[in-house]
């Protein structure tokens, strides 16, 4: 399960909050907009550029444009992101 709240998005900043899971994995992603996910809470397997991270509370995970990446979730997680530009596929 995957619940997304965006808590801002004004100028070229966007800040989203999410909730996953245990056991979600997510498919691999890329997009233009650069990308710093903090783990509020949980933990997480981040794969970036190929290269895999085990992130908890507390640790950040920076992602450069048009890199993949993707998650695997460890353990019910909140993940805080902060995209730049705006993710307009993110806006509804």
């Amino acid at each position: 399960m995957v619940k997304r709240e965006i808590l801002n998005n004004q100028g070229s900043l966007m800040f989203v909050k999410v909730e996953l899971k245990k056991d979600f994995h997510g498919d691999v992603d890329q997009h233009v907009e650069e990308q710093i996910s903090y783990i509020e809470a949980g933990s997480v397997e981040f794969e970036v550029g190929g290269v895999k991270r085990l992130l908890s509370k507390g640790d950040i995970q920076y992602i450069p444009s048009n890199v993949e990446h993707r998650v695997k979730v460890l353990e019910d997680c909140i993940i805080l992101d902060v995209f730049t530009p705006l993710r307009k596929d993110l806006v509804k």
